[in-house]
């Protein structure tokens, strides 16, 4: 399971992203959460949070399509398979 951190705002704010799966379509999908805190206490949030998702059954994430103005030709053509 991956996990990253990076500091967002001075001083001591952190975005955490976790690895949460893939959805139907085989896009990334991730979970962010912000900290505040040194970067030892994000560090350990951070694992907690992977170990966190490590926990729950692995379940596919299910994205459904939305037809509008914002829709891909490549979007168009994936539903097609």
């Amino acid at each position: 399971m991956a996990g990253s951190l990076r500091l967002v705002v001075q001083p001591d704010t952190w975005e955490l992203r976790v690895f949460i799966g893939r959805d139907s379509l085989g896009r990334v999908k991730h979970r962010n959460v912000r900290f505040r805190g040194t970067r030892r206490q994000a560090e350990r949030e951070l694992v907690r949070l992977v170990i966190e998702q490590e926990r729950k059954p692995v379940a596919l994430i299910e994205s459904e399509l939305t037809w509008n103005t914002s829709t891909t030709i490549n979007d168009a053509i994936a539903t097609c398979r």
